[in-house]
C-alpha cells in the first residue's frame, strides 16, 4: 500500500496536481492542512478522473474554511492507525513530546504533521514519524517536499522525502 503525504501548499494548485500525477499509484493522499481549500477541490477534480483514489485531509492554522472540518483524525490503513494533524496544536515546533503522546493514547502507529515547512521521518520508539515539508514554502533551506510511505503486506513501514521538480 502507498500512501502519498502533502502539507502546506498555501494555494499552491499547481504541485499538488503535479504531485498527484505523479503518483497515481497511490492508494492514499493524504494532505495535512495550509491548503485546504485545493486539497477539496483538487479532490473533487481528480475524483471524476481517476475513482479509485482516495484522499483526506485535515485543516491547517491558515485555513480558513466554512464548514465543518476536522484539525485532526485517525485513519486505520493495513491494520495501521495514522495519526493525521497540522501540528500547530501540539506545538511541533518546540518538540514532539505533545503530538507523540496524543498519538500513543489512540493507538497509533504512524504520526503525521506539517506546519513547521521543514521535513523530516524518523522512528522513534514504537511511533513512525513524518513531517513531509511544504510543497510551497519550504523552510531551513530545504528544496518543496513531500512524503511517501509504503506499508507492505507483512505491516513494515517504510517512509520517504521526496523533493519537487518541476516538469
Amino acid at each position: 500500500m502507498k500512501i502519498t503525504v502533502i502539507s502546506d501548499t498555501h494555494r499552491n494548485y499547481a504541485r499538488l496536481k503535479d504531485v498527484i500525477e505523479r503518483n497515481l499509484d497511490s492508494d492514499l493522499f493524504i494532505h495535512l492542512g495550509d491548503g485546504m481549500l485545493e486539497a477539496i477541490d483538487v479532490k473533487n477534480e481528480y475524483a471524476k478522473k481517476y475513482p479509485n483514489l482516495q484522499f483526506a485531509h485535515v485543516k491547517g492554522n491558515s485555513d480558513f474554511c466554512e464548514g465543518e472540518f476536522k484539525s485532526e483524525r485517525v485513519i486505520e490503513i493495513a491494520e495501521h492507525k495514522i495519526f493525521c494533524t497540522h501540528g500547530h496544536n501540539y506545538d511541533v515546533h518546540w518538540g514532539l513530546d505533545m503530538i507523540m503522546a496524543h498519538a500513543r493514547a489512540q493507538d497509533c502507529k504512524i504520526v503525521l504533521f506539517g506546519h513547521t515547512h521543514i521535513y523530516r521521518t524518523e522512528r522513534i520508539g514504537s511511533l513512525y514519524v513524518m513531517n513531509p515539508g511544504s510543497l510551497d514554502r519550504p523552510r531551513g533551506g530545504n528544496k518543496p517536499t513531500y512524503g511517501t510511505i509504503n506499508i507492505a503486506d507483512g505491516g513494515a513501514v517504510s517512509m520517504n522525502i521526496v523533493a519537487y521538480r518541476a516538469m
